[in-house]
Order: C-alpha cells, then sequence, then structure tokens
C-alpha cells in the first residue's frame, strides 16, 4: 500500500471558520453581477465625424442615435444590418440596416443614410460579418474611409467593439452605447430577460476573446457569393408571385390554385461565366421557328464563346426585330439554347436567356437565370425554338427546372 499510497494530514475550518470563508465567494459573485452590465456596455467615444449605428436596435435606440449624431456635429450616418429573417416574406425590407434607415426617415433625419448588410447566407458571426462588409464598402469608396463611432445598445457593446477591431484592426473604434430599457442594467439579474440577454453576452464575449479567430478573406467571399445569390433569390421569389396571379400568371387557370412554386437548380456561381463577344449583324433577318404557326423576324446580332468544364462553347445572342421597331431603344438580346439536360430535368424545349447588348468584347452569360418559356406551362402560348447552332452538347444544371 506505501507504494500507491501515504497518509496525509488534512486541515478543515472549523465551524467559526467556514462562518468567516463561505461568505467570500458570495460577496465576489455579488461584486460580478453588479459590475458585468458595465464591464460589457462600454462607451468611449472618439473625435470621428462618421457613426456607425447597428441596425437591430430597437426603434427608441434609433431616434437616441440621431440626437446623439446631431448632438456630436457627425458629418456621416452609416447604418449596419443582418438579413430579416422573420416576416421576411411580407416585409417590403430583406435587411435590418435598410428597414432601420427608413425609420430614421420616419423619424425626420433628413441627412444622408449609407447602409451596409450581410446577405441571407450568412447566418453565423453576423456581427463580424456586418463589420467586413463595412470595410468592403469603404474600400470600394461607397462610404468614406475614415475612423468611426459604433452606436448600440447594452451589453452588446464590448463584443460588438471587438469584433469591429478584429475587422479594423489599425482603427481607432469609438463606441456608444445606450441603456437597454427591456431590463434594469444595475439589477440585470433580476428579470429572465436581463438574466438570459447579460449572461449570453458575456459568455459570447469570453468565447469571442478567446476562441474566435476569423479569416477574414474566407468572410469577404461569403459575402460576395451571398449577395449574388441573393439577387437571384429574390427574382425567383418575385417570379413565383408573378405566377401566382391570376392577371399575371401564363398557368392555366385550373392550375393556379395548385401552383407551389418553381423548381430551379442550386444557386452555383461557377454557371456565372464569362464570355468573349464577337459583333456579327452581317446576316440577313430570318424567321426563327415557334411551336406554333408564328414565325418572329430576328436577326443575328453576334457570337458569345465561352468555357464550362474547360471545354469552349459557343452561343448566338440575336435581336428581336418586332420588340426593336416597337421600342428601337431596346438594349436586350434574346439568348435560346438547348442542351443535354432537356426533358431530363429541364423543359424540352429548352431555356432562354436576356442579356444587355454588350458595350465591351465580354460579357457576364449567368445560366442561374436561365428560364423556360411560356409553353412549359401551358399549350396556349407560342414560344421561340431554339435554331440548332445553339445546341450545348453539356449538361447544363442551373436555371430553372422543368414544370412538374
Amino acid at each position: 500500500m506505501s507504494l500507491f499510497f501515504k497518509k496525509k494530514t488534512l486541515v478543515l475550518p472549523t465551524i467559526w471558520g467556514w462562518l468567516v470563508l463561505i461568505p467570500i465567494p458570495v460577496i465576489v459573485i455579488y461584486i460580478l453581477l453588479i459590475n458585468v452590465y458595465n464591464f460589457l456596455a462600454i462607451e468611449y467615444p472618439t473625435t470621428s465625424d462618421v457613426l456607425v449605428v447597428e441596425g437591430w436596435i430597437p426603434e427608441k435606440g434609433l431616434k437616441k442615435a440621431i440626437e446623439y449624431y446631431h448632438e456630436n456635429n457627425y458629418k456621416y450616418m452609416v447604418i449596419t444590418g443582418v438579413p430579416i429573417t422573420q416576416w421576411s416574406f411580407s416585409s417590403p425590407y430583406s435587411n435590418m440596416a435598410d428597414a432601420s434607415a427608413k425609420s430614421m426617415r420616419m423619424l425626420l433625419f433628413r441627412d444622408s443614410i449609407y447602409t451596409v448588410s450581410i446577405p441571407s447566407t450568412i447566418v453565423r458571426d453576423r456581427t463580424y460579418s456586418t463589420a467586413v462588409a463595412l470595410k468592403m464598402s469603404m474600400e470600394t469608396g461607397d462610404i468614406p474611409f475614415k475612423y468611426f463611432d459604433l452606436y448600440t445598445v447594452g451589453a452588446h457593446a464590448r463584443r460588438s467593439h471587438l469584433m469591429f477591431s478584429k475587422a479594423f484592426p489599425d482603427f481607432n473604434i469609438g463606441m456608444v452605447t445606450d441603456t437597454d430599457d427591456s431590463y434594469d442594467p444595475p439589477v440585470w439579474y433580476k428579470t429572465s430577460y436581463g438574466f438570459r440577454i447579460v449572461s449570453s453576452e458575456l459568455i459570447s464575449y469570453l468565447y469571442s476573446r478567446v476562441f474566435f479567430y476569423p479569416v477574414e478573406n474566407e468572410i469577404r467571399t461569403m459575402i460576395s457569393n451571398g449577395r449574388y445569390a441573393d439577387v437571384i433569390q429574390k427574382s425567383r421569389f418575385s417570379k413565383d408571385n408573378e405566377f401566382s396571379d391570376t392577371l399575371t400568371s401564363p398557368l392555366k387557370k385550373s392550375d393556379i390554385q395548385l401552383f407551389r412554386g418553381l423548381s430551379y437548380f442550386q444557386i452555383d456561381k461557377k454557371w456565372n461565366v464569362t464570355a468573349s463577344f464577337s459583333l456579327d449583324t452581317a446576316s440577313p433577318v430570318f424567321k426563327m421557328t415557334t411551336s406554333t404557326t408564328r414565325l418572329p423576324e430576328y436577326r443575328k446580332y453576334g457570337v458569345l464563346t465561352f468555357s464550362i468544364n474547360d471545354s469552349v462553347f459557343q452561343l448566338t445572342a440575336y435581336q428581336n426585330m418586332d420588340l426593336l421597331k416597337n421600342n428601337p431603344d431596346t438594349k436586350y438580346l434574346f439568348v435560346p439554347f438547348k442542351d443535354k439536360s432537356n426533358n431530363i430535368s429541364s423543359y424540352g424545349g429548352g431555356r432562354f436567356m436576356d442579356i444587355e447588348i454588350p458595350e465591351y468584347d465580354t460579357v457576364s452569360l449567368d445560366f442561374n437565370m436561365a428560364y423556360n418559356p411560356y409553353c412549359a406551362y401551358a399549350d396556349r402560348w407560342s414560344c421561340p425554338i431554339p435554331p440548332p447552332e445553339n445546341y450545348l452538347n453539356v449538361f447544363i444544371l442551373a436555371g430553372e427546372k422543368k414544370y412538374h
């Protein structure tokens, strides 16, 4: 036994000793409780003339931010925001930055307002992501590249300042913190809401301080790709609403009540290719074959050359002569095409794209925006059939899928 264990004298407090020792941790905990809010709700403004307001704060906070802006003679108002994830289908705004900017206008704020938001695809580390988005806007000149004061509410302040400091390591970022009226800050622990907010912010701040080391370039890529996806998703949402409306839908009336949205391939930026454009208007006007006896007149306008998976392809862009006659200022070209996905996952009659007449010798050709002709939804429509020269011997797994 002596090889593995040994006797040792253990000294324990007496009853009087316990009476002296027990209050010590209680006092320490109490001191922490009454001071943790002040620790989190930091405030030290700079002499900047740029005020950056976090767009998620309540409208009462926005009103105070306006007052603070005028009292301290700021010149630039910037609002950052995250996507609106509740009531997003009924709200006219997709993010809190734009919604808060509108609230400021209703509160009679008359100076210019710059807004910065992150796309809906970013659901984690959103405070840091908004800071990176702000930095990207400053770099492009959309917002003055200057030191700024960050305006927020309550216990979120210290973590917000930390996240923005990580995005702007060379900036002297000030902090202006409004009081959170949803609980009593000195006794935040006396209400369930106050306890939940302050304790979670403390844990989040400690975690961020010790473990959060973001890679800025990755966040920049996520923002860029997410904004691209949001634009396409918004277009698809609008089209679904158009198809569900009896006044604008190409569907049969009997199908509208059953309509639950169009089907699409997953948005993928790799299908947004850069094509070289070669102008070619020498060919005579011709009558394009359609699904009926109708023969609309088109002319060849140019050739688009691009690569997919290291293979080179070409598509011809056409100009609708009837459209040009009725609207001489039109700048759109028609790009119908077929590919190997037809009759499998996409409409058998081919799909269409529209592009603006290129100003240079290259153009963005985005197959994520490829759409079906109306013939895919009802027999009463007359639709152009893509000419043989616009058949792509590859699967284009992007854009709209076949109906049903």
